[in-house]
């Protein structure tokens, strides 16, 4: 299952073959924690020839929900799931790994794996990340020093019949039909998501309202491209769909206006808008003053991303009102 070339570590070398992938764990295991790519890549340099192979969901406790909170989401999520599901507790939490019947390739992929990873999930409030194609996570069978835990691969579908009772062995597991990356697995048994994404069809409405700014194709306040407002429904979308969202709603919210020509309190009205539309996305990272401190700082850009520019992330093949005018 684990397959070349990927990144490792939080610095993410790139890694070209299980050797030097052995050779990293070897060298650092119980010195650093011990990270891969959640995906490998055709090339590793470039996150839009992603290969994705599996779905993830990262559940943790914290302050407001307790370890046996976290348990009763886990298992309620594993019973919903068809197919080789691998589960792997990291001390405070757990990851959930399930394995496709055949892999998937490129950042259109991504947005259909955000959708399903969402519906699996839904209404399991202890729920912290989902897979996407950035995602690095905990190797199995490898300690991480700062929770003094082992990241141990335990029986899926055994835990979620009785999640509260179920012991968690404090060591390592080699047994290979649990490990998510380096165990054996039937292909032929597993989630097909393909033919999910066949059976639950996008569904995208042209008249979207969030907050105080309408979203629709033209007919609101900003009309975001076709393919910005699919790249956006993500729970965690890249860094450069993010600028490309906030160039957008500025160039369109100022009637294409030199930022210069601006008063103070038009730019502020415009942060407002486009802070309030963002919060309402759901974006798992989201953060209030973090998202208002950088629109602020993107209020001087003149300009918004070109149809070549969606292309060129792989965002849009052109058949867009904008990307294909």
């Amino acid at each position: 299952m684990l397959k070349f070339p990927r990144q490792i570590g939080l610095k993410r070398q790139k890694c070209y073959s299980k050797e030097e992938f052995d050779s990293y764990i070897n060298k650092l295991n119980g010195k650093t924690n011990i990270y891969t790519s959640l995906y490998h890549f055709d090339d590793p340099h470039d996150y839009d020839t992603v290969v994705i192979d599996r779905a993830w969901w990262d559940f943790d406790m914290n302050e407001d929900y307790p370890m046996q909170i976290v348990k009763e989401d886990v298992a309620n999520l594993i019973k919903r799931l068809e197919g080789d599901v691998r589960l792997v507790a990291t001390g405070r939490g757990f990851h959930v790994h399930q394995i496709f019947k055949r892999p998937v390739k490129g950042r259109d992929w991504a947005f259909h794996l955000d959708r399903y990873q969402r519906k699996m999930a839904e209404g399991l409030t202890s729920l912290d990340g989902v897979g996407y194609p950035e995602k690095i996570t905990r190797v199995s069978n490898t300690f991480n020093v700062s929770r003094g835990k082992w990241a141990t691969p335990i029986e899926a579908r055994v835990f979620a019949q009785n999640p509260s009772d179920y012991s968690i062995p404090k060591r390592k597991n080699l047994d290979n039909m649990l490990d998510p990356f380096f165990g054996i697995v039937n292909h032929d048994d597993c989630f097909d998501l393909v033919i999910w994404k066949a059976d639950n069809p996008y569904q995208e409405s042209n008249n979207r309202t969030n907050n105080t700014v309408k979203v629709g194709h033209h007919g609101g306040e900003v009309a975001l491209p076709t393919c910005l407002n699919r790249a956006i429904r993500m729970s965690n979308p890249p860094h450069h769909v993010r600028v490309g969202l906030v160039q957008t709603m500025a160039q369109q919210l100022r009637w294409f206006a030199d930022p210069e020509d601006l008063t103070i309190d038009e730019r502020m009205g415009i942060v407002d808008n486009i802070c309030d539309f963002i919060e309402g996305l759901g974006w798992i990272d989201y953060n209030s003053a973090t998202t208002r401190k950088y629109v602020r700082g993107m209020m001087k850009y003149k300009r918004s991303p070109s149809p070549s520019w969606y292309r060129r992330h792989n965002l849009c093949n052109g058949d867009c009102w904008y990307c294909g005018k």
